[in-house]
């Protein structure tokens, strides 16, 4: 896909509509006034998405579970309906209890056309599941990131022209998209309100993420447990960090870069995993304008989660990590004693909800709803961001597209009890790229 093409697909303009209240009617798509959901991946992301679409909508019912492993699985079926008031909005029997990596298939198959299918595994499998659950005319809630590298994100794109022509709904977990504070915020900027906007930053920086122990786990288990260390799972730390302010910045200006350059790596850091401590990406649009990403995974840091865009009239702090986005005159970002000329009028919502009750919303009207493409396009950037750290190369939109580096060529039967596609040498150690030596393939 072409720059040319990949904007005229965006739609970014349209994107930026407040999210308002939901009026559900009785019946959906399928027939039914409930609406079975199976989840795929019971992690941390899994369990949130499941708690948030049966409070988004009380005609939907948790219908079945898959993990990789079993105390996962079984945890969330068990656990949450323990902890819902109204026990029959978990639904889950014990022989929709899945286990194993191919467990997202026996998932899948036990809902009906017009379902919910919730895919929150290691990005890594996003393709994959996404695949399957089209194929089975399946409605998606598919978390971000939506691949790790660029053959998956092309594997996910031919799937979902598929999800279009069969009409199926499909969201994904760019969440700060239906945060409505956000959302007035890029309407600001889209009327102007910066002025002209001449440059956008991206920060993330904290402690380290702690990782599980390793135990009895196998390097293929413990990669899948500790995901976010290695970059086949994740597509990397750029991926899974930044992907939320790249999107944001990016549907504020209107466009996509063109090309991307940067630098990074390891300094001190001795756990035997492939988190990487620090990282920057110049990102360049057509116009010239520059977007830099930057990371820091380490201890005892400056801690700042947010995005800010300078205009030649203000400035704004926005995006994922800021409760309350505004514009402010100056540009200091981190000074509590920077005066704001512009706040959001909407209250704060609970974005992970609205965004599960706007697919519902559709699933039951029978909407036009689908946000792959625009899902897409911000995991691509990121992995951009990743590729060009790790090779040290100045990259362009169309080089990237063109990657043919695949993570797990053999995704499809990738065994849980086999060899992990990153395998620790003798010493535990991990193969760790360095700019120069790590090709651009």
């Amino acid at each position: 896909m072409k720059r040319r093409d990949f904007l005229k697909s965006s739609a970014l303009a349209g994107a930026a509509t407040l999210v308002s209240s939901l009026s559900i009617p009785a019946v959906h798509a399928a027939g039914s006034d409930i609406i079975k959901v199976a989840l795929v991946g019971c992690g941390g992301r899994g369990c949130g998405a499941i708690r948030d679409i049966l409070s988004a909508d009380p005609g939907t019912k948790f219908w079945a579970a898959a993990d990789a492993f079993e105390d996962r699985s079984q945890g969330i079926a068990h656990g949450l309906k323990e902890a819902l008031e109204d026990k029959e909005r978990v639904d889950v029997s014990e022989d929709r209890i899945f286990i194993g990596l191919d467990a997202y298939k026996a998932a899948i198959d036990s809902l009906d056309p017009g379902d919910i299918a919730i895919l929150a595994t290691p990005e890594v499998f996003r393709p994959l599941h996404y695949e399957y659950a089209v194929n089975k005319g399946v409605n998606v809630f598919a978390e971000k990131a939506v691949g790790a590298d660029i053959p998956s994100l092309r594997r996910i794109r031919a799937a979902n022209e598929v999800a279009k022509q069969k009409g199926l709904k499909v969201a994904v977990g760019l969440n700060n998209r239906h945060y409505n504070p956000t959302a007035e915020a890029i309407e600001a900027i889209h009327e102007g309100k910066l002025g002209d906007i001449t440059g956008l930053w991206v920060y993330r920086s904290h402690a380290p993420n702690g990782s599980v122990p390793l135990g009895d786990y196998s390097p293929l288990q413990y990669q899948l447990r500790s995901n976010f260390h290695f970059d086949w799972t994740s597509g990397g730390w750029f991926v899974g960090a930044l992907v939320h302010n790249i999107d944001i910045c990016c549907w504020a200006k209107n466009d996509y870069p063109v090309s991307a350059q940067g630098l990074g790596g390891r300094i001190n850091r001795k756990t035997k995993d492939q988190l990487m401590e620090i990282g920057m990406a110049e990102f360049t649009f057509a116009d010239g304008k520059k977007m830099v990403v930057q990371t820091r995974n380490m201890p005892n840091v400056w801690h700042t989660f947010q995005a800010n865009i300078q205009g030649t009239q203000a400035s704004a702090q926005i995006g994922e990590g800021v409760g309350r986005p505004q514009l402010y005159q100056g540009f200091d970002a981190v000074s509590s004693t920077r005066k704001a000329i512009w706040e959001p009028k909407t209250a704060p919502n609970n974005s992970y909800e609205t965004e599960q009750g706007c697919l519902v919303k559709a699933v039951r009207e029978g909407q036009d709803y689908n946000e792959m493409d625009y899902g897409i396009q911000a995991t691509f950037f990121a992995i951009m961001a990743r590729m060009a750290v790790q090779t040290g190369q100045w990259l362009t939109t169309d080089q990237v597209w063109d990657s043919q580096f695949e993570y797990v060529p053999n995704i499809d039967t990738l065994d849980i009890n086999g060899d992990a596609p990153a395998m620790p040498d003798a010493d535990g150690n991990y193969f760790i790229p360095v700019p120069g030596e790590f090709p651009f393939t």
